[in-house]
């Protein structure tokens, strides 16, 4: 074969390339005729002793592997191969006394942030943010009030973090098909809460929210991946709402993506519950108040059935929108909510401690009777005001003020035109007419449910305050002294006098059925499973019989003529009778508090009903044009 010119390629004997096969083991010393040369004993021994030494080790790591740590690493890449994730079950789904639905589920899937898995992928928290922040819409704020830290050291945070919840299907997707840019990041499936009527219903129903650190303290079996309920409903039958969490084993491939999964341990749904409040009341109660108030000022409205003590509506305005507390609220989000001037989130029903100004005079004549202080036909004459002298600077008096000047009133009269002159007597006495005292006002005040909690199934019940000589001690030590100006300023719900809306609404109420008063309650029964009954709950009777009822009778005939001929005259055009009891409650600067109190019909009481509106003006003016649109409402629909 030629490879360039004048030169020539001679093919050599393949015997002189190979080696003589037939002396290839034997190492043979006779070399003649041959071009090759022997390559000794030395490298083929040492071949062999490494084949064999090499065969030896191996034999040997996988004896160890297979018989001493094969449990270890059977484990290992299990663990590797799968993930235990917790499934959350649906709340249980809240009905009205009609059945309605006030709050139902919807199936969401959220993610969570594991600082394990993390640290088990590549790449870094900036990254990780970057990527979460682009798919979330939230900026690095957000997530650095989640936990993460800012200088990067995942380290610090917690070991497991809800990122979001109720994601978008779309962005469900991009983290499951590219797991490689969420390293640490889990989707979970859960379930939206829909309230009804958020507004409306949101301090009777509360929210739900993440597991806090506080939480975790106070209950720690709670998974840090679930929502428990905050307030109202939701958080003080969350135990029975919430349901028992399950698990599923997860499997995933190389990927990270999920291939398949078998659950071991299913979920238990929250129980379903019936409340005794009537929901479309309950709307139309709120959107009353917003037509009267606007958004200037704060109020409540309670209606008690007084046959029982149960709830018909229980309404805080202004209220807040419990859909977005479904939603993950940054804490920016969540303080603007705090921020509002009104504060949305407060309860002022229950939590609400009001002076309570002259609803607190039907209480007053009931004790004056019950007591025999005064007989009901006797006449004071009211001159508008009465003088005192002041037994510690002597030349001076102390004058009591009326909103008017009433001239001769009655038992009734007083009642039905409010008249501070004769409760200022009757409370605390006036020359010739003896009065009741502090002790004695206190003592019936607690008996008829002021100055304690009464017991409502709701989280937050305030004890509302009626003051004694021992109190003034305490909240006044430059001015110790019990005056009688003290006791007046408490006759007329004045002075120190604080009480909740609801307990107003449970005196009234107590008045109302003739004397017993009941505990409020709102949970009216436990749902089974086929729709069924499991679990009904029965009034409670707080006490009864605190004054008689031939007095209580007496009481009612003043509250009735506050509606035919006192300051509630426009509830006089319901297609019942009513009787009623307006205040107008002096509370430091600016306008006073607007109440009125409630319940029809007279003969055979179905509702009653307390409102209260801040600074508001007077309750004839204010608090009974509300209370009329509501109590029309009622009995031209709920006949």
């Amino acid at each position: 074969m030629a490879f360039g010119k004048n030169k020539t390629v001679v093919p050599l004997d393949p015997d002189e390339i190979l080696a003589d096969s037939a002396d290839q083991l034997h190492f043979s010393s006779n070399l003649e005729g041959k071009m090759e040369r022997s390559i000794g004993r030395f490298f083929p021994s040492v071949f062999l002793l490494v084949v064999v030494v090499g065969v030896g080790y191996l034999t040997w790591a996988a004896a160890d592997l297979t018989l001493h740590r094969g449990d270890y690493f059977l484990g290992k890449s299990q663990e590797n191969r799968f993930f235990v994730l917790p499934v959350f079950p649906p709340r249980g789904v809240v009905y009205d006394r009609f059945d309605i639905p006030l709050v139902v589920n919807m199936p969401s899937f959220g993610v969570a942030f594991s600082r394990e898995k993390f640290k088990e992928g590549s790449g870094g928290p900036a990254e990780l943010l970057a990527s979460l922040g682009a798919l979330l819409g939230k900026d690095r704020e957000y997530f650095y009030d989640l936990g993460f830290p800012v200088d990067g050291d995942i380290g610090k945070m917690p070991k497991h973090v809800v990122l979001a919840e109720d994601m978008p299907r779309g962005a469900v997707a991009v983290i499951v098909s590219e797991p490689e840019r969420f390293p640490g990041v889990q989707v979970f499936e859960s379930y939206k809460r829909i309230y009804r009527e958020p507004l409306a219903d949101s301090h009777l129903l509360g929210f739900i929210g993440k597991v806090s650190p506080e939480d975790l303290e106070r209950q720690p079996d709670l998974n840090s991946e679930e929502t428990i309920g905050k307030s109202g409903i939701e958080a003080f039958y969350d135990g029975l709402l919430r349901g028992v969490g399950g698990k599923k084993i997860v499997e995933i491939d190389s990927r990270g993506k999920e291939t398949r999964f078998r659950f071991t341990q299913n979920t238990v749904e929250g129980s379903k519950i019936k409340l005794t409040v009537d929901g479309e009341l309950e709307r139309v109660t709120y959107e009353t108040v917003q037509n009267y108030v606007g958004k200037s000022k704060g109020g409540s409205v309670v209606i008690l059935d007084p046959r029982n003590g149960s709830v018909r509506t229980l309404v805080s305005f202004p209220g807040f929108d419990s859909n977005i507390f479904s939603n993950s609220l940054s804490r920016k989000e969540f303080e603007a909510v705090l921020e509002n001037s009104l504060a949305p989130l407060f309860n002022r029903a229950i939590s609400g401690e009001f002076p309570s100004g002259s609803t607190i005079k039907p209480l007053v004549a009931a004790a004056a009777l019950e007591e025999k202080i005064i007989d009901p036909a006797k006449k004071i004459y009211d001159e508008g005001f009465i003088e005192i002298p002041n037994p510690y600077k002597p030349g001076e008096r102390s004058v009591f003020l009326d909103w008017k000047k009433h001239g001769w009133v009655d038992f009734y009269d007083a009642i039905a035109q409010s008249a501070n002159v004769y409760f200022y007597m009757v409370g605390g006495g006036f020359k010739e007419q003896k009065g009741l005292g502090i002790e004695r006002i206190k003592k019936y005040a607690l008996a008829f449910g002021l100055g304690a909690k009464l017991g409502i199934d709701l989280p937050g019940e305030k004890a509302g305050f009626i003051p004694d000589p021992e109190s003034k001690k305490i909240a006044e030590p430059q001015d110790p002294v019990w005056r009688i100006g003290d006791t007046y300023n408490v006759s007329i719900g004045q002075g120190g006098v604080k009480v909740t809306p609801l307990q107003m609404a449970a005196l009234t109420a107590a008045i109302a059925n003739g004397g017993k008063l009941w505990r409020p309650y709102i949970l009216d029964a436990v749902l089974a499973a086929d729709g069924g009954v499991s679990d009904k709950k029965e009034p409670q009777l707080i006490r009864e019989r605190m004054v008689s009822e031939d007095n209580v009778k007496e009481v009612i005939k003043g509250m009735q003529k506050t509606v035919t001929s006192g300051t509630a005259r426009l509830l006089s055009g319901l297609p019942v009778s009513a009787a009623a009891k307006t205040g107008t409650a002096q509370a430091g600067s600016g306008l006073p508090h607007a109440w009125v109190t409630a319940f029809a019909p007279v003969d055979n009481p179905e509702v009653a009903i307390t409102v209260m509106v801040e600074h508001a003006g007077e309750g004839a003016t204010v608090a009974v044009p509300i209370t009329n649109e509501i109590l029309k409402w009622y009995f031209e629909h709920r006949k």
